[in-house]
């Protein structure tokens, strides 16, 4: 998530303490999705099949993923852990989500 320089908001997302809205859709946000778009480092072992598939739906939605969050634009390749380990790892195949994630 970043925070829109125009007004200092998250307009986009909005949450309580079982989903996220992005843009108006609800998702369930279990641990392990609000790993994701929380921390730097999500915790693997809390993260399941469903949270990794709302993640990419999310990235999708929002190309957060994407340079200048620009959908004609290339995935973003940057040297972080969410990119290396988790992000990079979505976007593998793009019909899929990957069972494992690299560790």
């Amino acid at each position: 998530m970043y925070q829109d320089d125009t007004d200092s908001s998250f307009e986009r997302v909005k949450y309580n303490d079982k989903h996220v809205f992005v843009d108006g859709r609800k998702y369930n946000a279990p641990q392990g999705l609000w790993g994701y778009l929380t921390k730097a480092n999500p915790d693997k072992n809390v993260v399941n099949i469903q949270d990794r598939q709302a993640y990419k739906q999310i990235l999708l939605q929002t190309n957060a993923h994407m340079v200048n969050y620009s959908p004609t634009a290339k995935i973003t390749e940057i040297k972080g852990l969410i990119y290396t380990r988790f992000i990079s790892q979505l976007f593998i195949d793009k019909n899929q989500v990957p069972l494992e994630l690299v560790q």
